[in-house]
């Protein structure tokens, strides 16, 4: 026991400076954790603000079971996307009209050629032909841009302007893209 009396009294200076260099230290570090505990604890409060003393906990789950809702009725939307884009193919996207006399003694361009077509160029071309008698009215049906019947020159042209006239599509993340057919 006198040894370590004696190892103390030797080197009792430098074991008080290394003891206040310690102490010194440890009261930089509380200080430094008061000011973390602070701004952990501010976050905390506008965490938790305007949730009538509920735990953290109870708050993230909430919170999860109404990403996990909006994800699912995301789903479902796609999927109505999906039925709606389908139902589209088949509408009519694509229309091509011509006017024109088709005689000579008849004045204006009261004859006509309307070309309806769908996204896979399916559909028809209504003729309307005027003369000072009578109009005539016909249809001719188109598959994949092409008709089985022989076309004039006019619903030649209408069909044309129906191939290159294309409504604007949405995809599912909302880009816009042209679908042309030529």
């Amino acid at each position: 026991m006198a040894f370590i009396t004696n190892i103390l009294e030797e080197y009792r200076d430098i074991l008080f400076i290394a003891s206040l260099g310690l102490n010194i230290l440890t009261i930089i570090f509380l200080i430094i954790n008061m000011g973390i505990s602070s701004n952990l604890k501010e976050k905390y409060r506008k965490l938790v603000r305007g949730t009538d003393g509920k735990q953290i906990e109870s708050i993230l789950f909430e919170h999860l079971d109404k990403i996990e809702d909006v994800h699912q009725r995301l789903n479902q939307f796609e999927g109505k996307l999906e039925i709606f884009n389908n139902r589209l193919s088949f509408c009519v996207q694509r229309v091509g009209i011509i006017r024109y006399n088709a005689f000579d003694d008849t004045g204006s361009d009261l004859s006509y050629s309307i070309a309806l077509l769908d996204e896979n160029n399916d559909g028809i071309i209504i003729t309307g032909i005027y003369g000072r008698i009578e109009t005539v009215s016909y249809a001719k049906p188109v598959k994949n841009g092409v008709s089985n019947y022989s076309l004039s020159v006019e619903e030649l042209q209408a069909l044309e302007r129906a191939k290159v006239n294309a409504l604007d599509r949405v995809d599912l993340k909302g880009n816009r893209s042209s679908r042309q057919v030529g």
